[in-house]
């Protein structure tokens, strides 16, 4: 193989274990985003949920 290829290969290995999960962080109720006047929040059943990302919050107009 080229060196060019394995250093890319390298590089995607070393970048993907220094990146952080694409969850909400919270496993307590009270650190869990609110509804407020600008945005509404939808809180996903264990069935419904896409990925680890248990709720969605929606812009209101």
């Amino acid at each position: 193989m080229k060196p060019s290829i394995l250093l890319l290969m390298a590089l995607a290995l070393v970048l993907s274990g220094c990146a952080t999960r694409n969850d909400n962080g919270c496993d307590n109720v009270t650190c869990r985003p609110l509804s407020d006047s600008h945005h509404l929040t939808i809180w996903w059943p264990n069935d419904m949920r896409n990925g680890v990302q248990d709720y969605t919050q929606m812009p209101v107009r």
